[in-house]
């Protein structure tokens, strides 16, 4: 593809006209217009953010305007309370992944904000989701562990209650 410097040499070469290059100039400055139309105007950061605190209501997707997402996400949040909060587990792994994969909104644009930020947010949400569910699976188990000991110790009197 020509850019506006090799259109210069080009002039200077003779090899093409004065009307050639300006007729160049201007289809490229509309390439550029074009182009940078495609940019997004939703910040990473923000939508990241939004994802780790209100994935679960779709909030992120409203913001980057992937509604039928963002309806689906919120529909299932609601109806959680109903479905043992199976839903609320989808959803919430759902949004996680979302928020570390996706980088555009709905009409293919980049996120803009910077990139280290972003990276760094990414990787702190998946900390505090490895941590979360280590301290869940440190909690159940303790949980199941002093329910067995009760329920083991229940068993051990009622079996001396039946040798008596």
């Amino acid at each position: 593809m020509l850019d506006a410097q090799k259109l210069r040499e080009m002039k200077d070469k003779h090899i093409i006209s004065e009307e050639e290059l300006v007729k160049h100039k201007h289809h490229l400055a509309a390439k550029i217009i074009e182009k940078n139309k495609d940019l997004s105007h939703i910040n990473g950061i923000v939508y990241i953010v939004l994802a780790f605190f209100l994935g679960t209501l779709g909030v992120h997707n409203f913001y980057a305007k992937y509604w039928k997402r963002g309806v689906i996400q919120l529909f299932l949040t609601l109806i959680a309370q109903f479905a043992m909060y199976i839903p609320l587990l989808f959803t919430s792994l759902w949004a996680e992944l979302e928020l570390l994969f996706v980088n555009r909104d709905s009409k293919g644009g980049i996120f803009k904000g910077s990139r280290k930020i972003i990276w760094s947010l990414r990787v702190v949400s998946v900390v505090v989701l490895v941590w979360s569910l280590m301290s869940i699976k440190t909690a159940n188990f303790d949980a199941m562990f002093q329910m067995m000991d009760e329920l083991y110790g229940v068993v051990q009197v009622e079996q001396q209650k039946d040798f008596e």
